[in-house]
């Protein structure tokens, strides 16, 4: 399982596309509720949170201050996506 993009969102949100086209997303909010250090600042830290990038060799999402998830942590935390 791998993400193929990601999209962050102005309200905490990431928009994820894994492989085989399925479309999920996740609110960072509500996944990091009650963690603090690094996953804290990724949950409110807005400037920060927006650098998410994709790292295409692990096939998920990780953000300057050295945080990243597993792709399939990222699945099961987030929500299918319907576009039709």
């Amino acid at each position: 399982m791998r993400v193929t993009s990601v999209i962050p969102t102005r309200n905490f949100k990431l928009l994820l596309v894994f492989d085989k086209q399925e479309y999920r997303i996740v609110d960072i909010r509500e996944f990091l509720k009650g963690y603090s250090g690094l996953l804290a600042e990724v949950r409110d830290n807005l400037e920060l949170f927006l650098q998410v990038t994709l790292d295409d060799i692990a096939g998920t999402v990780s953000w300057p201050n050295g945080v990243d998830f597993e792709p399939a942590i990222l699945y099961q935390e987030s929500m299918e996506v319907d576009f039709s």
